[in-house]
């Protein structure tokens, strides 16, 4: 009898761990995270109101997902946020990461800004360190340190994990792997996400990652504790999220400024949730604000440095600044955009480029929605901060990612990671902080 075809789990793993990441808004996203509960005023702690119709179909799969949603974001029990940190004090840490003042240009990372969304949307938040150099077995074993700590009590049940970490595997090497007449299509992916599960825990190996994750996502649907991760940001392509391929997990896409489905949302037709994605970091009295100045994000934070180079470009003739990419980065990498960007620094001169050049250098084929999205944001882009400059009337630079001309604009978000905290729809205006020492 034929043996039963299987996934070789290293093959699938090697396809892409730098697909967890993408470009959020022209910014190339570390990982890290910190604690945000402590500045929330008693009125920032009551549930949010809802309004609007019991189902939008803009916004849900179906009225069963906005349930889960509705149902999370009303609990007075925290979202618990799975990334890394800069600051704070993760529940499973002893000690604090740091304070956003500590320094004097504020190292904000991927994580800190991720929580403080959710904080904005819910309330409470409460922040879980995984590894920062991450791959699929780091991650496997951290959210199994999760789903362990919630089912002792050692972290209390949250209303739902959020995470912005995408596990990713290709449709077609999955339906490599499975006899031709049981293929998954994109068009089916939502509704046998289970057969590509069972497919990639096929090989029977208790060590395999994917079972690891499956069995830790189990024990957090066993507690009822949804779980939020965003889609991905590599769309149009095949890339899924393994952690979406599991019961009690919905994939967040990103709508934008239109409340259009994002182009670069990585399996749509997995994508259970959309909500916007796109922030904007900036000055303001007291800290650093993700809402234009309405509310204080990071108390006390600061970004001279951030503030300088963007001056020092700002009203300027790219032409006198231009630089080339050597020929040598130009094109794809086989391996990926991630793997492409780490050896960037060995080659590439910081300065300012062409949007679309630069792009190119990390690796990125130029049908991706990435491009597509950071070359509406502006021509040039400056490496290595990432920053997307526009051109004014004059054909000068400028830096204005909000389109409101106002002073302070410091960093640009745009990606289906800052769409998974965001989906409470009535957001809280709470200011953030890191843990007290």
């Amino acid at each position: 009898m034929a043996s039963k075809p299987r996934l070789r789990s290293a093959g699938l793993l090697s396809v892409a761990i730098a697909a967890m990441l993408g470009l959020a808004g022209g910014v190339v996203g570390g990982e890290r995270f910190g604690s945000y509960r402590d500045a929330r005023t008693a009125e920032s702690a009551q549930p949010p109101a809802w309004r609007g119709p019991s189902f939008d179909p803009r916004r849900y799969a179906d009225a069963a997902v906005e349930a889960v949603v509705r149902s999370a974001c009303a609990s007075p029990a925290p979202f618990v946020v799975l990334d890394s940190f800069s600051f704070g004090r993760p529940a499973n840490l002893d000690d604090d990461l740091g304070d956003p003042s500590d320094d004097a240009d504020a190292h904000i990372s991927h994580g800190d800004v991720v929580a403080a969304i959710a904080a904005l949307g819910h309330g409470a938040v409460t922040t879980y360190q995984i590894d920062p150099v991450f791959n699929a077995f780091t991650l496997a074993r951290d959210i199994a340190a999760l789903a362990r700590d919630v089912a002792s009590g050692k972290v209390a049940r949250p209303a739902a994990v959020v995470t912005s970490i995408v596990l990713p595997v290709h449709l077609d090497d999955v339906n490599r792997a499975l006899p031709a007449e049981k293929a998954v299509s994109a068009a089916d992916l939502r509704a046998r996400r289970g057969d590509v599960m069972a497919a990639l825990v096929g090989d029977g190996d208790p060590r395999n990652p994917y079972r690891i994750v499956r069995d830790a996502l189990e024990t957090l649907a066993r507690f009822d504790v949804p779980v939020f991760a965003a889609s991905g940001n590599t769309g149009p392509d095949g890339l899924v999220n393994v952690l979406a391929l599991n019961d009690g997990v919905y994939a967040v896409g990103a709508l934008d400024s239109a409340g259009r489905q994002t182009a670069y949302t990585s399996a749509p037709e997995m994508t259970a949730i959309w909500a916007p994605g796109q922030f904007v970091l900036s000055e303001t009295t007291g800290g650093l604000s993700l809402t234009g100045g309405r509310d204080v994000a990071f108390a006390g934070a600061t970004a001279p440095g951030r503030k300088a180079l963007i001056a020092s470009l700002v009203g300027r003739d790219p032409a006198a600044l231009v630089r080339r990419v050597p020929a040598s980065l130009a094109g794809p990498d086989p391996a990926g955009p991630g793997y492409r960007q780490r050896a960037l620094r060995r080659y590439l001169e910081p300065g300012l480029y062409r949007t679309v050049d630069l792009l190119a250098a990390y690796g990125y084929e130029m049908s991706s929605a990435n491009v597509a999205r950071s070359l509406e944001q502006g021509p040039y882009m400056h490496y290595p901060s990432d920053a997307i400059f526009r051109l004014d009337a004059q054909g000068r630079l400028a830096f204005d990612p909000q389109g409101d001309g106002s002073e302070g604009q410091l960093m640009a978000y745009d990606a289906t990671s800052f769409a998974t905290p965001n989906v409470c729809p009535a957001p809280q205006r709470v200011a953030q902080r890191a843990a007290p020492r």
